[in-house]
């Protein structure tokens, strides 16, 4: 005799959601900084906004402050904006009114709106284990998305049996 599932049994939607939604954003962030690495090119843009915020003065190199950084920059006459936000130590002053400041910023010329500081995404500077981070993020992500919709398939074979 086969069990039916219960409706208290089958997964929320919403949750579904969350899951879904939080898994995409870590994939599409970590293909877009080795996708940047391998294939970014690189131009000068100007910062728009830049805060930075203690978050624990105890912590160890580069992470004690989260900061945020607003930039635009051009690639064939065109505008593009950014925005990224990481964890690092470093500490300028906040924007003045009129005020300019530049960084590099990477993009791809394909898709010159995926774009991050070149610091970011430089294999350089992140060194082996924050490459190995992204790629185990990006395999990560694919396992546990299979491994959802796997749940859910068996959850409509059983409410469907």
């Amino acid at each position: 005799m086969k069990k039916k599932v219960k409706a208290n049994e089958r997964i929320n939607p919403v949750i579904v959601a969350i899951i879904v939604f939080a898994l995409s954003y870590v994939l599409y962030n970590s293909v877009s900084i080795i996708a940047l690495g391998l294939f970014g090119e690189t131009t000068i843009g100007t910062l728009t906004s830049y805060s930075n915020r203690i978050d624990d003065t105890r912590a160890p190199s580069n992470e004690s402050r989260t900061v945020t950084k607003g930039y635009r920059f051009s690639v064939d006459g065109r505008e593009y904006k950014g925005h990224s936000t990481y964890r690092s130590d470093e500490a300028w002053p906040s924007l003045k009114g009129g005020e300019k400041r530049t960084e590099l910023i990477s993009y791809l010329a394909f898709f010159p709106w995926v774009s991050k500081p070149t610091h970011l995404v430089d294999f350089e500077v992140l060194g082996a284990a924050g490459v190995f981070h992204y790629v185990i993020s990006i395999l990560g992500s694919m396992a546990l998305f299979w491994l959802l919709k796997r749940e859910m398939k068996q959850q409509q074979t059983k409410s469907g049996e």
